[in-house]
């Protein structure tokens, strides 16, 4: 388990359905300690069921914390969701002594669910900001083009944007951001700050009219910065 889980920690692209190979090498084990009467003679496992409270609580706040500082509100919509998931980890580790490890066990199971649907089910689609790869995607698909092709600068470790846009996605500077532009009247460029001043001035040298099609502030969380992007298509009449 170890192994597995620094190669997935290791690469880019994380997808919920890499790790599950895994699931039933995990339930053996699980099930292995509780046959095995591990959960009653293990002082260290015995110790480490507090874990089954601080995960669940430390998830009930950090939500909030992400909704107040990518979506400027509360989350009360995740609150219930993150409280049961909190309750059941507390019950889960308090009551281990009096109602054994297997009852104990599969509140702590329960409590994972409500962390699930917490996270996955109320928090990510409520904070769109959280996948500026969908926002810039959306907004090219409103463009009027029936096959739009990008050119991204600066935003190179997302692999999401090719899932999206394409495998023809182009990853450039900014004057070949303004190259790539100029080709066809549904060609966008995604320019990060720091490229917009090399974009613009390949634009002025070779005469490219542009227009400000989107901007997007974001956050990525494959690599845990906000970013900040603008998307420019030509003026260019076809």
């Amino acid at each position: 388990m170890i192994p597995s889980w620094l190669v997935f920690e290791a690469v880019i692209t994380k997808l919920p359905h890499y790790v599950l190979p895994l699931y039933p090498a995990i339930a053996i084990l699980i099930a292995g300690i509780l046959e095995g009467g591990g959960l009653y003679n293990k002082r260290w496992l015995v110790r480490g069921t507090v874990g089954w409270f601080i995960f669940p609580a430390a998830i009930a706040i950090g939500v909030v914390v992400i909704f107040i500082i990518v979506g400027r509100d509360l989350g009360i919509a995740a609150w219930p969701f993150a409280a049961a998931a909190a309750i059941l980890g507390l019950f889960a580790w308090w009551l281990y002594e009096v109602d054994g490890p297997e009852r104990s066990l599969l509140r702590g199971m329960v409590a994972s669910v409500f962390i699930a649907l917490t996270v996955y089910a109320v928090t990510f689609p409520s904070l769109p900001a959280l996948f500026p790869s969908a926002l810039i995607a959306d907004g090219l698909r409103a463009s009027g083009c029936a096959q739009p092709h990008v050119a991204s600068t600066g935003y190179y470790q997302e692999p999401s944007l090719v899932f999206l846009m394409g495998t023809d996605t182009r990853f450039t500077d900014g004057a070949g951001a303004a190259e790539f532009l100029r080709a066809d009247p549904c060609h966008f460029a995604l320019v990060d700050a720091r490229s917009e001043r090399s974009f613009v001035q390949r634009a002025n040298a070779i005469g490219l009219r542009y227009a400000l099609s989107q901007r997007v502030d974001g956050y990525n969380i494959s690599i845990g910065r906000p970013v900040t992007l603008t998307v420019f298509r030509s003026a260019e009449k076809p």
